[in-house]
């Protein structure tokens, strides 16, 4: 069973985003959902740490930010930024690549009552599977340092309510232990990725919080972060000259949470001799919840995403439609040859 704290907190709407944010950190068991992104397959370490160097440029960078209901009180956000590259060129063989990667999250609630931070370090090894350089199985590995904040300082509890408002002299029944907590988490994940003329297609698995960390503002020591699982396929498919078609589904399963996401994005590809130049317009759906309009936009090496989540699942809340909106940003690093091709001065 639940043991939720009852509280309020000392301003309007965000009373109903505090409450969803703080039965996730105050419960028991520990139910929490990590942050999570519409634009899932544009945040490639928060996704599967076996993403780490999956690609054929030397380096890359990619952030993603996340503007979560919006129309009740202060919105929660989300935002990361990480980079990653292959190493050891060298000494590795045609049919292998090892990459490293660093990654920052942040994820606040209430205008910053609740925060989390993580910080991690991401390792991807990648083998050629068949002679053709068209298979490969990769696996990947993420330490990273977890700190969570709550200021107690902006809430009131239930016990303090004085019939017309909430005195907060009045003991709250409540005992924090800790109103920072920190610990080392463990993720991993395996991915299978096929191309061939006109088209890819790619497959992955990955569990994060392996070591199930105590995670407790409340000072319960049987309270452990649930091991989240996530399932993941997509790819695209060329048709025509300048047409392009990607598809992404992914399943999340977090304790007693469940989420699935599917999708589909044409891509238009415009003629020019020096660029790829491909403007995307799609959608996805999250099961149950909402509906998420995309666009994107690739340049060479740079690629764009901006989506709007569209709520289906009747979440109401204060009498406001709840807004959520999205952005994406990766860019490849290329090399010298590279460089020349996409900038004729260099």
């Amino acid at each position: 069973m639940k043991q939720k704290t009852t509280l309020q907190i000392r301003w309007k709407p965000a009373f109903y985003a505090t409450l969803i944010a703080l039965s996730v950190a105050l419960s028991k068991p520990c139910l929490g959902q990590d942050p999570h992104f519409s634009q899932y397959f544009a945040s490639p370490l928060t996704l599967n740490p076996a993403n780490t160097g999956n690609y054929d440029y030397p380096s890359r960078i990619a952030t993603n930010f996340r503007s979560q209901w919006q129309g009740i009180g202060q919105p929660f956000l989300t935002g990361t930024v990480s980079f990653d590259g292959h190493l050891f060129k060298d000494r590795m063989s045609d049919r292998s690549k090892f990459a490293a990667g660093v990654l920052g999250l942040f994820d606040q609630t209430a205008g910053g009552l609740y925060r989390g931070n993580y910080l991690a370090a991401s390792f991807g090894y990648h083998q050629i599977l068949d002679e053709d350089y068209t298979s490969t199985l990769s696996v990947g590995f993420q330490a990273s340092l977890v700190n969570k904040r709550l200021d107690v300082s902006r809430i009131s509890f239930a016990e303090q309510f004085a019939g017309t408002g909430f005195d907060l002299s009045r003991p709250t029944g409540q005992t924090f232990q800790n109103t920072s907590i920190g610990y080392l988490d463990v993720n991993a994940g395996l991915l299978y990725t096929k191309t061939w003329d006109g088209g890819s297609f790619y497959a992955g698995a990955s569990a994060y919080h392996l070591g199930r960390p105590r995670e407790s503002f409340l000072g319960n020591n049987d309270v452990f972060v649930d091991i989240r699982y996530t399932g993941h396929v997509g790819g695209t498919v060329k048709f025509g000259i300048h047409s392009v078609l990607m598809g992404t589904f992914q399943h999340m399963a977090q304790g007693n949470s469940r989420q699935n996401l599917a999708g589909l994005a044409y891509g238009y590809q415009l003629e020019n001799e020096l660029q790829d130049i491909i403007f995307y317009l799609g959608g996805w759906y999250r099961f149950g919840d909402a509906v998420i309009p995309y666009i994107g936009y690739q340049y060479s090496n740079l690629q764009f995403g901006l989506s709007y989540d569209v709520t289906t699942s009747g979440l109401n809340l204060s009498g406001t439609r709840n807004r959520s909106f999205e952005v994406s940003l990766i860019y490849h690093f290329l090399d010298n040859s590279e460089y020349r091709r996409a900038v004729p001065w260099y």
